[in-house]
């Protein structure tokens, strides 16, 4: 199935793989990519949605790429349900069109070089209000949960450069496909989605940090065989601790 769409200057393309997407779908998806559309008009705009259903575990994974001039925003999901995962992906790509609006991207890489001749040693900064973070989680206000880890911007840019040496490909694509701040959005992304599972006994910046490699392998789409084990990797994640 493909579709297409113009709003404005932003053009819309969907296409799903080995499934259908329901007409009542198509219909809900229609207000959230008008607020798309609205976050970045005043440029042409490009927005790429692909959902696919792998067998044999008949899990969906949608996907979107927002290319704008000079830039594209990434987000992706996997749901055993596809509405969820595309409302899921939408919502995500949403969040980060906003951040994109509010300000947009500096050169993230060479703010990262410059924390690195700084502070090679800089460590993790204060935990936020541990309260506070669970209540953003919960009542799904992620520019609030974003705004109490603000100090922690550097911190996780370090730590995304250092972590991208592991893989010299995606190294290679910085300030062309890739952009650290990117990473480090999807990062705090997926931290506000997986906030209320978080296991208790892990300290706060090891979990974030744990979250790096699975944010980097998502926004690098890698081959079907990989993001299977993605999916995988994040329903052991989403999994509630044994009581």
């Amino acid at each position: 199935m493909r579709h297409t769409d113009q709003r404005g200057q932003l053009h819309v393309e969907l296409t799903t793989q080995k499934c259908e997407l329901p007409a009542d779908e198509l219909t809900r998806l229609q207000e959230p990519l008008n607020r798309i559309a609205e976050m970045v008009a005043g440029a042409p705009a490009n927005l790429e949605i692909d959902i696919v259903c792998h067998p044999p575990s008949e899990r969906y994974h949608a996907e979107a790429a927002l290319k704008l001039p000079g830039r594209t925003l990434f987000a992706g999901k996997w749901d055993a349900y596809l509405d969820a995962a595309l409302e899921q992906c939408v919502a995500k790509l949403r969040r980060k069109a906003e951040a994109y609006r509010r300000q947009p991207a500096p050169k993230e890489e060479e703010i990262a070089r410059h924390v690195e001749v700084m502070n090679r040693d800089i460590v993790a900064p204060e935990n936020p209000d541990d309260g506070g973070l669970g209540i953003a989680a919960k009542e799904g206000g992620y520019r609030r949960f974003r705004e109490l880890f603000a100090a922690w911007d550097d911190w996780l840019r370090l730590r995304v450069g250092r972590w991208l040496q592991r893989y010299p490909d995606a190294e290679a694509e910085i300030g062309r496909r890739l952009r650290i701040g990117d990473l480090v959005e999807e990062v705090f992304l997926n931290a506000f989605e997986d906030y209320l599972k978080r296991p208790a006994a892990v300290p706060l910046h090891e979990w974030v940090e744990s979250l790096i490699d699975p944010s980097l392998r998502a926004l690098c789409r890698h081959p079907v065989e990989e993001r299977e084990n993605i999916s995988l990797a994040r329903t052991l994640r989403q999994t509630p601790l044994a009581t």
